[in-house]
């Protein structure tokens, strides 16, 4: 969590000391007293959103004798540094007095063939290597927070994801304009946790239940059923329960179990038909997780603001309904390990 200890609340004015309750623009990242934000109503920087002029958190200044500022990019630099850690300027005296009599250093490097510098020309537009400037984080990813998405601003729903809107915006943004799909790997993977993270609770609790009761089952055949099976086959085989097959004995183990009875196979065969049951579940999660996501954040919206007409307390109740739940991902999970090893107490 960042520490807003010392940082001025836009309202009162008065800096915030540890222990406070802090309330943050999920879109700006501006800092408020939960009173003075209520006060208010609405972010104070909100039509700036989106905006250069958008609220940044203060820049603590770095005393001159505790840092080295490159002459090319102005970045600080440790005291006893040679070159810049950024752009890879030399940081010795003659370099910086051969700097500010020649503004077009570092246009070539004769210690390189050809007079090619590595770091790029200090020419240069904005004076950062290859023209380019230096990351800004945008938890908006470029989209103005006006812009509608089933009918509900951008900025609305960015303050209900909270967590890695720069991932769900744009998904939300192109399926809007071209209906396009996107495949969720975390939820492929998760299951039904990623939608209990995701506050999705009355899908992911039944999508949960689901997958542990076939994973429990799994276990459960694999341990009375499937295992006795092919351990009484390797045993007809001559082959040693404890050794592992190679392939032909693997093709003599198959033709073995052939030959029992279809019910037999059948139990032999379906620990492996209930875990592709399970992968099915999450496979299709991972296909529709977006859009389902999508659905959740406008349904979300929708019903604070029917709940707060007049707007107060918005951001609040944003936060509060929004946001992720990683407690119970945890408890899923550990769920999920428990009902994969409970082989162990069946056996």
């Amino acid at each position: 969590m960042t520490d807003f200890t010392g940082v001025n609340c836009p309202v009162c004015n008065k800096p915030f000391h540890p222990g406070d309750d802090i309330v943050v623009c999920p879109v700006c990242g501006a800092p408020y007293h939960r009173a003075c934000y209520k006060e208010v109503g609405h972010c104070v920087f909100e039509e700036k959103h989106g905006t250069a002029e958008a609220w940044q958190p203060p820049k603590t200044k770095a005393k001159a004798e505790e840092s080295v500022r490159c002459p090319r990019c102005g970045h600080d630099n440790a005291p006893d540094a040679l070159f810049c850690e950024h752009c890879g300027a030399s940081l010795t005296s003659r370099e910086e007095d051969s700097s500010a009599q020649n503004p077009n250093v570092g246009q070539s490097d004769s210690s390189f063939p050809g007079g090619f510098s590595p770091f790029g020309s200090g020419s240069q537009p904005n004076g950062w290597p290859y023209g380019s400037a230096p990351f800004v984080f945008d938890p908006m990813a470029g989209i103005d927070p006006d812009t509608t998405i089933d009918g509900e601003k951008a900025g609305d729903l960015a303050k209900v994801i909270q967590s890695n809107t720069t991932y769900y915006l744009p998904v939300f943004m192109n399926h809007e304009k071209y209906r396009k799909r996107r495949f969720n790997f975390a939820a492929l993977l998760l299951g039904g946790g990623w939608l209990l993270y995701r506050k999705i609770y009355a899908l992911g609790v039944a999508i949960s239940t689901i997958a542990l009761a076939l994973e429990v089952a799994v276990q459960f055949f694999t341990a009375k059923f499937s295992s006795p099976i092919l351990m009484r086959m390797m045993s007809d085989l001559g082959i040693a329960g404890t050794s592992s097959l190679n392939m032909a004995q693997l093709y003599r183990v198959a033709e073995k179990i052939t030959l029992l009875p279809a019910s037999q196979q059948f139990l032999f065969l379906l620990p492996n038909l209930l875990s592709l049951a399970i992968f099915i579940i999450h496979l299709v999660l991972g296909i529709t997780a977006n859009n389902l996501y999508r659905k959740h954040c406008v349904k979300t919206i929708r019903q604070i603001q029917t709940t707060l007409p007049n707007n107060s307390d918005l951001l609040i109740h944003y936060q509060e309904k929004g946001g992720v739940n990683t407690a119970l991902l945890f408890i899923v999970l550990v769920c999920y390990l428990i009902a994969n090893n409970s082989i162990y107490f069946m056996l």
